[in-house]
């Protein structure tokens, strides 16, 4: 009797470290979405907001009228490499205008990514791609996610609590994401270039155990920089 409890015993903690297993190869990818092309970057002739629809694998639609400055997501996928086609909005029938952008992200099982369409140091439509830090933050803190995707060279960003008026500067190259821990509460946030101020102090809430995503997007050498963000609580 008692070696069928002890085999049973054993039988069952194989099955779940099988299921275990089993789950883990299987965990889903995540993927935020970012625009951040001004319409009047791309041309002369476009709404400023330049909406755009944006087909995976040339079978979903999977966002329409996405417009400068937003974010959306996360979505979740299966883990996997995704062709993503990004063109003009069409609202009669969207994304089946020729794609300005045709490129292809890997999700990796268990990670989160950030797909941001920008314009690179050419000034060309592109899809640049960050991976995210999203492990256990403490109690306290927040963790900040900060991005130079705007076309242009590195960039300073310059966080104040505005508390301690304590500051916290930051040099971003371009197409870097670079993860920082702060702790929580109110600050402002300015983004330079030299001497050059691009994005002036915004108001930004840092709250205990959280991610926030900043991301630099536009155009540098005509003053079109915007600052996106997003924020996502309880990372513990």
């Amino acid at each position: 009797m008692k070696n069928r409890i002890v085999t049973t015993l054993a039988l069952a903690i194989l099955c779940t470290a099988m299921s275990t297993a089993a789950l883990a190869s299987n965990e889903n990818a995540y993927l935020y979405l970012i625009h951040g092309i001004p319409g009047l970057d791309y041309a002369t002739t476009e709404d400023p907001e330049f909406p755009v629809d944006v087909l995976i694998n040339d079978e979903t639609c999977y966002v329409r009228g996405f417009g400068f400055g937003t974010i959306t997501g996360p979505l979740t996928f299966a883990p996997g490499s995704y062709d993503i086609k990004i063109s003009i909005a069409n609202s009669l029938a969207p994304c089946t205008n020729s794609p300005i952008v045709d490129s292809t992200v890997t999700l990796n099982s268990g990670r989160n990514v950030s797909a941001v369409f920008a314009l690179d140091q050419t000034g060309a439509a592109s899809l640049s791609t960050f991976a995210n830090s999203f492990g256990s933050v403490a109690a306290g803190n927040g963790r900040v996610l900060i991005a130079q995707a705007a076309d242009g060279p590195a960039v300073q960003y310059v966080f104040q609590n505005t508390s301690t008026m304590k500051k916290y500067t930051y040099t971003v190259n371009p197409d870097v994401e670079l993860a920082e821990l702060l702790p929580a509460g109110n600050y402002t946030v300015q983004i330079n270039q030299g001497t050059t101020t691009l994005v002036a102090s915004t108001p930004l809430t840092l709250y205990s155990q959280s991610v926030t995503l900043l991301y630099a997007v536009g155009e540098a050498s005509n003053s079109s920089v915007d600052l996106v963000t997003k924020t996502v609580k309880s990372v513990i």
